[in-house]
């Protein structure tokens, strides 16, 4: 607790997609994870990655959020899977590729003790499978 106000948690993250059903599902395929049904429509998709939810929302969402359109500058952020194990993290890979992601790094031993591969989903989002150095 923050004086009166509760430690907050990371409940979503949300990207703005061409195609939401597509990639929604690419992340059900390729990694496993829930759709959450419940908050499903045509400009929206969520997927649940264990405490987290990921969710994809078309460009009609912007002024719901009060965000200007801004012009693309590169990759700007990564998700990271806890793959559980160094071998599971480069089955999941192999899995993910095999569903349209593009293998960006084969996985390695990182400086900061994690072995991660790193990828790109099918709309150019980039995400890591990581797994414990030695695991």
């Amino acid at each position: 607790m923050v004086g009166l106000m509760p430690k907050l948690n990371v409940a979503y993250v949300t990207f703005l997609a061409r195609d939401v059903a597509a990639l929604a599902q690419f992340y059900i395929d390729a990694l496993g994870l829930e759709e959450v049904l419940s908050s499903r429509d045509e400009r929206y998709r969520e997927v649940r990655g264990g405490g987290c939810m990921i969710g994809f929302a078309t460009e009609t969402v912007r002024p719901y959020v009060n965000l200007p359109e801004i012009e693309p500058v590169g990759t700007r952020s990564i998700l990271t899977f806890d793959g559980g194990s160094v071998a599971a993290v480069s089955e999941w890979a192999q899995r993910a590729v095999a569903h349209g992601a593009a293998l960006v790094r084969e996985g390695l031993d990182t400086p900061f003790g994690q072995h991660q591969a790193v990828l790109s989903d099918p709309e150019g989002n980039a995400f890591r499978l990581s797994a414990a150095t030695g695991s």
